[in-house]
């Protein structure tokens, strides 16, 4: 469904006058290049004459869904490159899962138009590069347009995979720091911005914390021992600086959504509002403190066994031939774990492929590149009753091939292996640097419920009922509409007790032994506007997505309180690097310039972002990059708005086009 914006056609025409109201006079006068002390972008010489005739004025259509604020970001980057006279633009707006799906479709990177997105990093470094230019990711998230470069794929892969970079941190990040500036060069994906993380609640809600991931929103906030968080609701005292001896234990904590999920089937579903749900019903082996730090969850204590230099061919001996599409896909229903690395299903009849079963196979006879041992808790109830075992690890693992986050899970799993009722050893393909974190990065979850459904079918709306190990057990779910879930009675941590559950809690006695708000009710409400309202007039205590221009309102108001933490996430706009001219880099780079980062920043945001001069954020830098201030001064120039530059680089274009014509 497009948006109520849109006009008939489907596509949103720029309103000028209303695009010029939203950016502010500073942003106006920088857009016409006429600067003066209040540009909030360096001026140029926009609105230049590009000559008759030839490839030029361009035309560019632009497309996006999701937030008003995204849609306002990517109409004034078409009327940037409107203004110089070079482009004529239209932005089309989707419904965001409409948009979703629509730009998945591997099919999408042949039509040629820029789609702007917006994703939700991690604190690996790898997921603000590989997760949108690896080739492995065409179709599913989020490589859009198509981008497969093998010396960048092999670029990437050694960042992250390889002996060498798991024994040498400082190589590592050196190596990703070749990656930027190879990002840089090509310009495949423009970064505009990394979010901060916000959420607004009532002054009801006491110890409310921040989790550096949107998806982590309600989860983290309500009990998080690894950073002895909690909250609960008190409507008798204003929150601020509570105190754990002021607890109050009860109550029902109701949220807004701006999203409705679109599963409960945690392989099988990656927006963020499916994930941010799903962490109140599921769990998995280890966690993740807001530093990044991991620590032993489900499983009781795990250790590395055992590191071997091999590479992916060091599994031919268990490969097997398969077959090759027309379109250069892997012709094989089963998941690929590894392909061997000198065949190439574009150019090739038949390839080597690796599949689960040979994957143990190679595992138990040790062939590995990594080996993890995780020993589980004993005693862990899913919410039907049955107890957790290394079975049900297993049989998660195998439940995760051929999802929608398969291609994140199997560029490191080689197999998992159950050693007996509660020890599961794990395999990495290769030496992986991100192993201890990226390995056991999947929901456990129930291999008698996963055994009796189709895959992606773990959804009330498919009449069944999420079965997870997590604090909280699932109630009703009205499609659009809202989602209830209520303490699990029998949640193991609470059985256990936290200090006898986690050997390495060492919190106060005071902290809860499992989260204390009886009820959690999450409200779909997709209007930005009828959201803070909802706030507003007391019928939700807390939402998130809230306009950047309201917050502040929230914030000076004493019956509110805004949360807000230096995050992960980010906007892009990436080209169709298969589709003239956009194959020529020079295009790439000139738009580049052309995109007002800090006017999105100041005018759109309200400063509630920070503008993306390189595509690493603060919260991944640590194995990121061997030298942030180094690394930002050879990138930044290369992001920054320069209309003399981006027209220099058209008239380039221009020249030889009308040469070559």
């Amino acid at each position: 469904m497009a948006n109520r914006h849109e006009a008939a056609d489907g596509s949103r025409r720029l309103d000028r006058r209303n695009l010029l109201a939203t950016i502010g006079a500073a942003g106006t006068a920088g857009f016409a290049g006429c600067g003066g002390q209040g540009a909030t972008e360096p001026s140029g010489s926009a609105g230049s004459d590009p000559g008759d005739g030839g490839l030029f004025p361009l035309s560019v259509r632009l497309e996006t869904g999701g937030t008003d604020e995204r849609i306002r970001m990517v109409e004034l980057i078409a009327e940037s490159l409107q203004q110089t006279g070079y482009f004529e633009t239209e932005v089309d707006t989707y419904e965001w899962g409409t948009y979703l799906d629509r730009v998945i479709n591997p099919g999408y990177q042949n039509n040629g138009y820029l789609p702007a997105i917006g994703l939700s990093g991690t604190f690996n470094p790898h997921s603000f590069c590989n997760t949108i230019h690896n080739s492995a990711n065409v179709g599913a998230c989020c490589n859009l347009t198509g981008i497969d470069d093998p010396e960048l794929d092999e670029l990437l892969d050694s960042a992250r995979y390889g002996i060498e970079v798991v024994e040498d941190p400082q190589l590592r990040a050196e190596t990703y720091d070749e990656i930027w500036r190879t990002l840089a060069e090509e310009r495949y994906t423009s970064f505009t911005h990394f979010g901060v993380e916000t959420a607004a609640t009532n002054a009801d809600v006491h110890g409310f914390g921040m989790w550096p991931f949107q998806e982590g929103l309600f989860g983290y906030a309500l009990y998080s021992p690894q950073d002895e968080q909690v909250a609960w609701i008190d409507r008798e005292r204003r929150a601020g600086s509570s105190e754990l001896d002021e607890l109050v234990a009860g109550g029902t904590l109701t949220g807004a959504v701006s999203t409705n999920p679109d599963s409960f089937d945690p392989p099988h579903s990656s927006d963020t509002t499916s994930t941010m749900l799903q962490n109140l019903l599921f769990e998995g082996l280890v966690v993740n403190d807001a530093e990044g730090n991991v620590y032993p969850w489900l499983a009781e204590r795990y250790e590395l066994r055992d590191v071997r230099d091999v590479d992916r061919a060091a599994y031919e001996g268990y490969m097997r031939s398969v077959g090759t599409t027309e379109e250069g896909a892997v012709d094989v229903d089963e998941q690929v774990i590894v392909r061997h690395p000198a065949d190439d299903p574009a150019a090739d009849e038949e390839v080597r492929v690796l599949l689960p079963e040979d994957a143990r196979e190679a595992a138990t006879d040790g062939t590995y590149g990594m080996w993890f041992r995780y020993e589980l808790q004993e005693g862990v109830e899913f919410h039907d009753g049955s107890e957790l075992t290394a079975a049900d690890v297993v049989a998660s693992y195998e439940y995760y091939e051929n999802s929608a986050t398969a291609p994140q899970t199997f560029d490191s799993v080689l197999a998992a292996v159950a050693v007996d009722e509660y020890v599961v050893d794990v395999y990495a393909q290769v030496p992986d640097a991100e192993a201890e974190r990226e390995l056991p990065g999947i929901y456990v979850l129930s291999a008698d419920q996963i055994g009796d459904v189709e895959k992606g079918g773990i959804d009330p709306r498919e009449g069944v009922t999420p079965v997870g190990t997590g604090p909280y057990a699932f109630d009703e779910f009205v499609d659009e509409e809202y989602l209830e879930v209520s303490r699990f009675d029998d949640y193991w941590v609470e059985t256990r007790g936290v200090a006898e559950a986690f050997e390495w809690f060492d919190g106060p006695d005071s902290f809860p032994d499992g989260p204390v708000i009886d009820a959690v009710e999450v409200e779909v409400v997709p209007d930005d506007a009828t959201r803070t309202g909802a706030l507003r007039n007391g019928e939700v205590d807390l939402t998130y997505d809230v306009a950047s221009g309201t917050l502040e309102d929230f914030d000076d108001d004493d019956g509110f309180l805004v949360h807000a933490v230096e995050a992960g996430g980010y906007d892009y706009l990436q080209y169709p690097v298969n589709v003239e001219p956009w194959d020529d880099p020079r295009l790439r780079e000139a738009v580049n310039h052309l995109i007002p980062r800090r006017r999105i920043v100041d005018n759109v945001l309200n400063g509630w972002a920070e503008p993306a001069w390189t595509p690493i954020p603060r919260i991944a830098r640590g194995a990121g990059t061997a030298d942030y201030d180094a690394l930002e001064e050879a990138v930044r120039p290369l992001n920054e708005y320069d209309v003399e530059r981006a027209e220099e680089l058209l008239e380039e274009i221009a020249a030889e086009y009308d040469g070559s014509s």
